[in-house]
């Protein structure tokens, strides 16, 4: 498979994440956090910062989805190992840290405010879990991008 190849199955990967992306965190989230505090009895002031983290979710995957597609874009341009990719790389990372203290902080929010539903609970360990592994993954890829790009340096000198 060449780099161009590659570069376009990474971008139909990352057009398709954020379709999925827009049909979750636009129409299901909303509708299932309204029905949530429906069910809990609550009022439209405590479901709002609930509201306003699951935006801010949404903006902080676009964010990482579109540090993704630049790092795709020089893939196919056959710059795989360049400190560009290295710092979306860790850019990622630290966006899904970011997002995982968001889920976190929504998790003890539902807690404190006490809906926080077993089914909740799991879908949150789960969120965690999956920005935790994203950012661990994240990281050790850049790591060896910048070990790559260091390799390819020493060769093209002595070349």
């Amino acid at each position: 498979m060449n780099n161009r190849k590659l570069a376009f199955l990474l971008k139909l990967f990352v057009f398709i994440l954020a379709a999925m992306g827009l049909v979750i965190f636009a129409l299901a989230i909303p509708e299932l956090l309204h029905s949530l505090i429906e069910f809990y009895g609550r009022t439209f002031n405590e479901e709002l910062p609930l509201q306003l983290l699951s935006a801010s979710a949404a903006l902080i995957l676009y964010i990482a989805l579109f540090l993704f597609w630049q790092i795709c874009t020089r893939i196919g341009r056959n710059r795989s190992f360049c400190t560009e990719n290295a710092d979306g790389l860790r850019w990622i990372c630290r966006l899904a840290l970011f997002d995982t203290a968001l889920c976190l902080l929504g998790c003890l929010y539902a807690l404190a405010i006490n809906i926080l539903h077993p089914a909740l609970m799991l879908g949150g360990l789960g969120l965690m879990t999956m920005g935790g592994l994203i950012a661990v993954a994240a990281y050790t890829l850049a790591y060896l991008v910048t070990i790559a790009e260091q390799i390819q340096t020493e060769n093209e000198l002595m070349v």
